[in-house]
């Protein structure tokens, strides 16, 4: 045996103990690096003898070299020498054994399945045609055919285990002396201690097939002489009648006393019956997987729209609350337009008001220049005529003055002055009518400026309606 490193033990993680027997510990364990589910079984080699040491190291080598997808699959081994223990790391059956669904099927009163049974008789078949059909011409003798050594993985397909009894035969026609076994499994040979080679194992497949069809083995008695005897004479009760001649002619031919007229795994697989069986099952078998295939390409479409979905669906909740974002602000500028628009038709008002304000003050003025131009008019023509509207007033008397044309004279310097006063050539008016006329003139301008801020306002107002419509059509 090659000798590992004790680190390797931390590369597992234990789960729990599956089952503790003669032979050592079957636990349940866990490899760290990818947390596939395994089991190992511990084996205490240090109180062995050489020959069972020598039992142990070909029990190692035979699983390692066993390939069929019916047997328990061998992964590793682990050395502790300090601990004199050997850990066999194997795979892990997830649907348990045979033993366990025949009990729950008793305790239930139910039969199983005979398709299931026709299942387990064609994979155990091929599990032993693995051993006895070596390809260096050694057959390997299981020896210990049971129900709690056949196991289940997880399609409740056959896994055979439990090679701890195996023994190596050179030939097909070596014998073996050496006495195991369970009793209710044992072939007559083994009983009458006789030699006994393959067809041994496919007696003990019969009573554990028989078993599965009546839920108890072919063979029981109260002790062992009273089973040695019934196993000798081969006397056993038909399977349930629930169940097909074809399957009873099968086991049958199984459980024949006589070594030579019980058939050989080559023999069992050329049967018709199991022929057609194997045929149907394996048709069936591939249709499952053709299914299974097309079945998961459609998972994986399935999943791929799931995830189109799924993201085009986080696409729109992305445009909704953009949308939604958008809305609000609309909706806030619809807000803000219509505070402006309520503040320009408030202006508007305002701006009307002392426009009419202004005209009716306007009105006002005018009546009263004209009321006053009125009462001069009459003034004057009761008294000198329209030369009295001039305050200055030349008497007839008073010498003319005398006209200068010089450049810098003091006429010329009093036209500059006149030229730059608008209201100089009203100088000689009452200053009343002065203020009257500036007062025109003031109110002039400021009716022109308050029509023109009147415009103003009402191109506003056009913008700001123009500019709530265009809101509106957005929203």
């Amino acid at each position: 045996m090659d000798n590992r490193s004790k680190t390797a033990l931390d590369d597992f993680e234990v789960i729990s103990t599956i089952g503790t027997g003669s032979y050592g510990t079957c636990k349940k364990i866990k490899r760290k690096r990818d947390g596939k589910v395994l089991v190992w079984k511990e084996l205490d080699y240090g109180a062995m003898s050489e020959t069972e040491k020598q039992m142990l190291v070909s029990e190692v080598n035979l699983l390692r070299e066993l390939r069929s997808p019916y047997i328990v699959k061998y992964y590793d081994r682990i050395i502790d020498r300090a601990r004199t223990t050997i850990y066999i790391i194997m795979e892990y059956c997830k649907g348990g054994d045979l033993a366990t669904i025949i009990a729950k099927h008793k305790r239930d009163g139910q039969y199983l399945d005979e398709e299931f049974i026709w299942k387990i008789l064609i994979q155990l078949t091929q599990a032993l045609q693995e051993c006895h059909q070596r390809k260096n011409g050694r057959a390997v003798l299981h020896r210990d055919m049971k129900p709690a050594n056949v196991f289940l993985d997880t399609d409740r397909n056959v896994k055979l285990g439990d090679f701890g009894l195996a023994r190596v035969l050179h030939h097909e026609t070596s014998f073996a002396n050496t006495y195991v076994g369970t009793p209710y499994y044992m072939s007559p040979e083994l009983v009458n201690n006789q030699s006994y080679n393959e067809k041994s194992d496919i007696w003990s497949m019969g009573c554990v097939l028989y078993e599965l069809c009546a839920l108890h083995p072919p063979f029981t008695a109260s002790n062992q002489t009273e089973l040695n005897r019934k196993i000798r004479l081969g006397d056993f009760s038909r399977i349930p009648a629930c169940l097909s001649d074809d399957l009873n002619n099968v086991i049958s031919k199984m459980l024949h006393v006589e070594v030579s007229q019980r058939p050989s795994i080559e023999e069992l697989l050329a049967d018709p019956i199991v022929s057609g069986r194997r045929s149907r099952m394996e048709r069936k078998l591939s249709w499952q997987q053709q299914g299974a295939g097309e079945l998961r390409a459609w998972e994986t479409k399935l999943r791929d729209r799931e995830r189109d979905l799924e993201d085009k669906q986080r696409e729109l909740e992305r445009r909704e609350k953009e949308l939604n974002i958008r809305e609000k602000l609309v909706e806030d500028k619809e807000k803000c337009a219509s505070v402006r628009e309520k503040l320009a038709e408030e202006k508007y008002s305002r701006a009307e008001a002392l426009l009419l304000d202004y005209e009716h003050k306007m009105c006002m003025d005018m009546d009263k220049l004209r009321l006053g131009d009125g009462a001069a008019a009459m003034s004057d023509l009761s008294g000198d005529g329209l030369s009295s509207c001039l305050t200055k007033r030349k008497d007839g008397d008073t010498p003319k003055k005398k006209v200068s044309f010089d450049m810098y004279g003091k006429e010329n310097s009093r036209l500059k002055d006149r030229y730059h006063d608008p209201l100089s050539k009203y100088s000689d008016y009452d200053s009343a009518y002065i203020q009257d006329l500036l007062k025109r003139h003031d109110l002039k301008d400021r009716l022109y400026h308050m029509k023109h801020g009147a415009m103003d306002i009402r191109r506003s107002e056009d913008r700001s309606g123009a500019r709530s419509r265009n809101l509106l059509l957005f929203r």
